[in-house]
């Protein structure tokens, strides 16, 4: 009897973690309509509410107060690069990349939803001053329901302490480095086809999480891209079926493709907070979404083929005792 009233208890908190997610998207939609304004709509945000309200623990090495701080900063170096080499995407792109790594090197962070918010302004042509702000409230606003939920007990989780390193380790420079060699051809073909759904800015977080030391999750590539695709199947379904054919409201939409993708993992049993944040960057595109789906499927099929062949090996085999050594802490 006790055990059924735990386990009961359990699903109820869940629910409610669901349940607050699922709220916060529906308010940025709220806020996307008052101010007739696409730059509110951040998607990294389904990420953040994945990885610290929805699942049981923290997945980043990073102070939960700092978390505002660097995603907000990456937003605003993100919509400069925007503005200044705006001829000059590729550009931008990667020092928008290599920025953001700097960025986690020296404070020995791993929240790499910062890649995807420093990246997104660039790939959308975006320099309203909106879209940091924006970043700003949803994650102040997720940091204090995660710790309030953390609080009353309802999920666990490790704080690990923030500081700034005093030296930055050569191999962690060269594994940075070699990441960014890697995208750099889909960043070419993603400029001159015109296709800027090969960067999607979220598929640039699953390359860097799966060419992680301790990852396990690029043994299964097959399943890591049909999460892919699925997760961007919904948010382009209800793009254009729900927001463009039946006129329903973001507020209403956007829930709706996040929690569609959150099916999708739960039933592919492979919880990625940055496949999360696919669902909602329809929303945030301009035009046609029909092949969207197809375009980061194929993106993501080539990252993909990176952390399986030599690219991870130069990242991570021939880097071993550099981490052995230093290891992240």
């Amino acid at each position: 009897m006790v055990s059924s009233k735990k386990e009961s208890h359990q699903k109820v908190v869940v629910i409610i973690r669901y349940v607050l997610a699922i709220t916060i998207i529906s308010l940025m939609g709220v806020a996307s309509m008052m101010l007739d304004d696409k730059a509110v709509i951040y998607p990294p945000a389904a990420a953040m509410l994945l990885g610290l309200i929805i699942k049981e623990r923290q997945p980043w090495h990073v102070s939960p107060w700092n978390i505002p701080v660097l995603l907000t900063l990456s937003a605003l170096v993100g919509i400069i690069l925007a503005a200044r080499l705006e001829a000059y995407p590729v550009t931008a792109l990667s020092l928008g990349f290599l920025f953001t790594g700097a960025l986690l090197l020296i404070t020995e962070a791993t929240l790499f939803p910062t890649l995807a918010t420093c990246l997104l302004p660039i790939m959308l042509h975006n320099t309203s001053w909106t879209y940091p702000a924006s970043v700003l409230m949803l994650s102040t606003l997720t940091i204090l329901i995660s710790t309030l939920i953390t609080r009353e007990g309802w999920r666990q989780t490790d704080i690990p302490s923030f500081h700034i390193t005093r030296r930055i380790s050569m191999g962690k420079v060269r594994h940075w480095l070699l990441m960014w060699i890697s995208m750099l051809p889909l960043l070419i073909a993603a400029q001159q086809l015109h296709k800027n759904a090969l960067i999607a800015p979220p598929l640039i977080v699953v390359l860097v999480s799966l060419c992680q030391p301790d990852d396990r999750k690029h043994r299964h590539p097959r399943r890591v891209l049909a999460t892919i695709f699925l997760s961007s199947c919904s948010g382009a379904f209800c793009r254009m079926a729900l927001l463009d054919g039946l006129s329903m409201p973001l507020y209403i939409v956007m829930p709706f493709a996040m929690a569609l993708s959150l099916m999708v993992m739960n039933h592919m049993r492979l919880i990625m907070p940055p496949i999360a944040a696919l669902s909602l960057l329809p929303f945030a595109l301009s035009g046609n979404v029909l092949l969207f789906p197809l375009l980061v499927s194929a993106g993501a099929a080539y990252l993909l083929l990176c952390t399986r062949t030599e690219v991870r090996k130069f990242v991570i085999h021939r880097m071993a005792l550099v981490w052995q050594t230093e290891p992240w802490k």
